[in-house]
């Protein structure tokens, strides 16, 4: 119902803002775009996972809630449209209020599986997922802006004409459940900073010794914050052998022997 791109009201102006279609077209379908684009990583990790049975705790039920929620409010959207807008209504039913919930609970829906996947494989932390909630959350906040505004701007017309006949119920359920949505998914972003519990089954075992990257959360991964640990360690006290942390296990000869040899085996004949 808006212009999908309108550069006086974005860049030649000195109060710039996106349109509506843009900010719900653009600003939320790239997230979506991006984690089905490289969701074959989060397969790939599930494939390559050694560990088994993640038991359940308080960051990956909270991970499955939230989500839950993320999934009924989406749906929520897609039948609210349905019935408030279209058909005998005075609003009309465009593109966007049908396939957006459905593009939105789509993956909802991909990635609460894959946190029961994960939990399944022992797949402690993910980068998809982590990165998909990253973008959906900044590229929210222009909305954020743009809500607030047009809901000061409905309470300037309902205080200043008090027997006024505007019904804005549609647009007030929009400001409500964009901000619920908004307030899940930036607390989805905080689960997905850490790292979920330790795996009950384990290829190979795994103990206080263990390097801490094997635990550590993707965000962490990608700092470098594990490490830090090591390195304040050796800035105390000059380092020894029994100081360090054992091998990653996929760096183990008995992992790396097998591979080294196949390949070997192959060229020298």
């Amino acid at each position: 119902g808006s212009q999908f791109w309108n550069a006086s009201e974005t860049w030649w102006t000195d109060d710039p803002d996106f349109t509506p279609c843009f900010e719900q077209t653009v600003l939320v379908w790239t997230p979506c775009a991006f984690y089905w684009c490289f969701v074959i990583f989060d397969f790939y990790y599930l494939k390559a996972s050694l560990d088994r049975n993640i038991p359940w705790n308080k960051l990956n039920v909270s991970k499955a809630l939230v989500n839950l929620g993320l999934l009924v409010i989406t749906a929520l959207d897609l039948i609210m449209a349905l019935i408030k807008k279209g058909g005998d209504s005075e609003l009309p039913l465009y593109d966007l209020d049908v396939w957006g919930p459905i593009i939105k609970f789509a993956t909802f829906l991909l990635i609460f599986i894959f946190i029961l996947l994960n939990r399944k494989y022992g797949v402690q932390t993910t980068g998809c997922q982590f990165l998909f909630w990253f973008l959906l959350t900044v590229l929210s906040i222009p909305r954020c802006r743009t809500e607030v505004r047009q809901d000061a701007d409905r309470q300037k017309i309902l205080d200043s004409q008090q027997d006024t006949k505007h019904n804005f119920f549609w647009e007030e359920y929009q400001f409500v459940s964009f901000f619920i949505s908004f307030t899940f998914t930036c607390i989805m972003l905080i689960l997905n900073c850490f790292a979920d519990g330790m795996p009950k089954q384990t290829k190979y075992q795994r103990g206080e010794n263990e390097i801490p990257e094997l635990s550590a959360s993707f965000i962490s991964r990608i700092t470098y914050r594990w490490f830090d640990s090591m390195a304040l360690k050796g800035y105390r006290n000059p380092l020894e052998e029994k100081d360090l942390w054992d091998l990653r296990p996929q760096d183990s000869c008995s992992e790396v022997m097998p591979i080294f040899a196949h390949h070997w085996n192959q060229n020298v004949r």
